[in-house]
């Protein structure tokens, strides 16, 4: 019995994403949990499936974990994620509940997608519970599960990526009853937005501002080669804070104003007394962008760093890679959880 209770349990998060193929191996006992292995390996934009393929058996390897089942993800903006109420029903019939009204709760006709729900919370008065509902579109969830068959990967769990990445930074924040969590993981060419408080539901959108926004609009200002210009990015300094803002001011005004309305939805319609926390995660090797965002939002601090790396015990060392940041490891991260 006591072997059960403190045994170990491992779980693998993995990230296949435009740019890069992140895994991370969690361990976990008790309530504690710790990095035991985690790789990054890069992609080309235009990388088909056979170096997707070495890419992830690339990355599972150098995360320790390249025979072992792994919880991956869909994401996009064609996937629909809604909380809503239903009347307490037995687990086996919440689907077909929300197959009948999907109209009504603005998800995806049933025929062309894929389904799934959990209960949130339970009615203490017994009339209807909170569901938290995903469909995602059928030959996008196809294009995924045939991806990981093709690399022969043994998938535990198939999540969806907002949900990922607001579950890897619920985790890092230890958000607090009151608080209102808004996080924003920079992808190459998109973003994920996630808010989430108590009160309300879970609203996520995609930004169509990413790194590479960033990126170009240095290279442009500075006159870099375009196969220098992630270096150079990574390694501003103080020197070049000035042009580097203005250079990149329309890209930063962009990304802050779609905060700006989906916070202002969320307290309109959900939660109009939290306290906002701020969260940054994913490509974010410009140190600057951070205190961009916060100042064209007018915060009186800078966004938290989701970097799991730093925040979690990481068992194994290993040796700091160019452009391998901690906080590119957030969505990978929730995913691991998810298995956990």
């Amino acid at each position: 019995m006591l072997g059960k209770l403190f045994r170990r349990r491992r779980a693998v998060g993995l990230d296949v994403g435009s740019g890069s193929v992140k895994a991370l191996t969690l361990e976990a006992r008790g309530s504690e949990v710790a990095v035991a292995g985690y790789g990054s390996v890069a992609l080309e934009a235009d990388a088909q499936a056979p170096q997707v393929s070495q890419a992830i058996h690339a990355a599972l390897a150098q995360a320790g974990a390249d025979s072992e089942p792994v919880v991956a993800s869909v994401g996009g903006p064609e996937v629909v994620i809604r909380q809503v109420s239903l009347p307490p029903l037995a687990p086996s019939k919440v689907i077909a509940a929300l197959e009948m009204q999907y109209r009504e709760l603005g998800l995806l006709p049933p025929e062309d997608s894929i389904l799934d729900a959990q209960v949130l919370r339970r009615s203490k008065d017994g009339v209807s519970n909170e569901i938290l509902s995903v469909s995602a579109p059928k030959p996008l969830f196809e294009e995924r599960t045939t991806l990981l068959r093709q690399a022969a990967v043994n998938l535990q769990i198939l999540d969806i990526e907002p949900l990922a990445i607001l579950n890897g930074a619920l985790h890092l924040t230890g958000l607090e009853p009151g608080e209102l969590l808004v996080v924003v993981n920079i992808g190459r060419q998109s973003s994920v937005l996630c808010v989430y408080s108590e009160q309300g539901p879970v609203v996520a959108r995609y930004l169509e501002v990413g790194a590479d926004a960033f990126t170009e609009q240095l290279r442009v200002a500075f006159q870099v080669s375009p196969y220098s210009a992630e270096t150079f990015a990574r390694t501003l300094g103080a020197a070049e804070g000035p042009k580097a803002e203005a250079a990149c001011r329309e890209v930063v005004e962009r990304m802050a104003e779609d905060i700006r309305l989906s916070l202002t939805f969320y307290r309109t319609e959900y939660d109009r007394e939290s306290l906002p926390r701020y969260a940054l995660g994913g490509w974010v090797e410009i140190p600057l962008i951070g205190r961009w965002l916060s100042d064209r939002l007018g915060l009186n601090a800078p966004f938290e760093s989701m970097d799991p790396l730093k925040a979690v015990e990481v068992k194994a060392a290993q040796e700091a890679e160019e452009g391998k940041v901690g906080t590119q490891f957030l969505q990978s991260f929730g995913l691991a959880l998810r298995g956990l």
